[in-house]
């Protein structure tokens, strides 16, 4: 068994493609169906994330998605410049390890991890 995707139901799939293709930089790997997608964005040969759009009520308590940063500051800057606030952190648990949490236009948890050498 191989880790495929994650499904994402959203109220609006243009504000989400603008926040994951446009602000987090993921390629779209394929779009699918009408206006509402599905749409997969990350590496065509990784693991993807999927967006539905028209979802009335998405929740998703507990629930993040993380990805690996060069420099967390630099990521932290460009989601701010688009208008999106950190929910918390910079936190470092160790000393190779930098992470803070963005809330997707929907409310998803977003983990931005920088791992450093020592």
């Amino acid at each position: 068994m191989q880790y495929a995707h994650i499904t994402l139901r959203v109220r609006d799939l243009e504000k989400s493609l603008a926040f994951y293709q446009g602000v987090l930089g993921l390629p779209v790997v394929r779009r699918l169906g009408g206006p509402n997608g599905p749409v997969f964005l990350g590496e065509t040969a990784g693991p993807t994330i999927e967006l539905i759009g028209g979802a009335e009520d998405p929740r998703f308590a507990g629930f993040s998605i993380g990805f690996t940063v060069d420099s967390l500051a630099e990521a932290e800057k460009r989601l701010e410049e688009a208008g999106f606030s950190r929910i918390r952190g910079p936190l470092s648990p160790n000393p190779s390890v930098v992470f803070s949490f963005f809330g997707d236009p929907d409310g998803v948890e977003i983990q931005l991890v920088e791992y450093r050498n020592g």
